[in-house]
């Protein structure tokens, strides 16, 4: 599998074509290691995004909470400069990519600022997540 660092949100179906890292992590225990600035794996799967998302009361103010972890700690990722793939469930792509959650919208540009389409159920952000 040929990542570039940053971030890569891949649907479940993706995942199973381009395959998974080694090292694996829950949402919550990366979003813990980056907010505690915890040494992470150069490569690594991440699983639950989506899931903790959904979960939320309020899933927009979930994704604010998440992309908040990531501006924060910007110059941390970029030292540490990791592949962190997301493995999410039912992403679909309309005008931008989104999770469904009981027929509300979770807009990931709102995680992810400037998210791209890189291939059927890949999507790609660099670590600078503002940008």
């Amino acid at each position: 599998m040929s990542l570039d660092i940053g971030f890569h949100v891949h649907s479940q179906d993706a995942a199973e074509r381009h395959g998974t890292f080694n090292e694996e992590m829950s949402s919550v225990e990366f979003l813990r290691s980056v907010h505690r600035m915890e040494s992470l794996p150069y490569d690594v799967t991440v699983y639950g995004l989506d899931d903790f998302l959904r979960a939320a009361d309020e899933p927009l103010e979930a994704c604010d909470y998440v992309h908040g972890i990531f501006r924060d700690h910007v110059n941390f990722l970029l030292t540490e400069n990791p592949r962190v793939q997301f493995v999410v469930e039912d992403i679909e792509y309309w005008d931008e990519p989104i999770l469904r959650n009981k027929g509300d919208e979770i807009p990931l540009k709102r995680v992810f600022h400037g998210i791209q389409q890189e291939g059927a159920g890949w999507y790609y952000s660099n670590i600078n997540v503002q940008s």
